[in-house]
């Protein structure tokens, strides 16, 4: 996780040039933000794809400081049968996050989306938020991709 440590602050300074946080992905990634309705009382609904275990709450909140990351789909152990998985979850707004290899910038209102390809049979998903203050949170999920 050191390597969050370093890519923070030149992902800060990037933006800061660029008059703040806005929720588009950094240009040097090809991944799109968009903004995705979530609250976090209430989960979103499951991917019809997507075999879930038998508690579909969200994970559980995660934080560092006053920073927070919850991500409400995939699901912890959650099998499906599409060769990509869409990662939602919200976090503390402008928040800097990493979902594998995918760098972005959480929304105004801290939501965040992001594709995440998956390999046949077991994928670890790792994601980690990071803020200007230096806090850094993360969760880690296993998927099974099963064509």
């Amino acid at each position: 996780m050191q390597i969050h440590r370093f890519l923070l602050p030149a992902v800060l300074l990037l933006l800061a040039g660029c008059g703040g946080p806005t929720p588009t992905a950094v240009p040097s990634v090809a991944a799109e933000n968009t903004a995705v309705p979530a609250s976090p009382a209430s989960p979103a609904a499951p991917q019809p794809t997507a075999v879930l275990p038998s508690a579909a709450a969200p994970l559980p909140i995660e934080t560092a400081g006053a920073l927070a990351l919850q991500v409400f789909s995939p699901q912890d152990e959650a099998v499906v049968n599409t060769a990509e998985v869409q990662v939602t979850g919200v976090t503390s707004p402008g928040a800097v996050l990493s979902i594998n290899d995918v760098i972005l910038i959480a929304g105004a209102d801290g939501s965040f989306t992001a594709a995440v390809p998956l390999e046949e049979g077991p994928n670890l998903i790792e994601i980690v938020a990071s803020d200007a203050a230096g806090d850094e949170t993360s969760l880690l999920l296993s998927v099974t991709y099963e064509p």
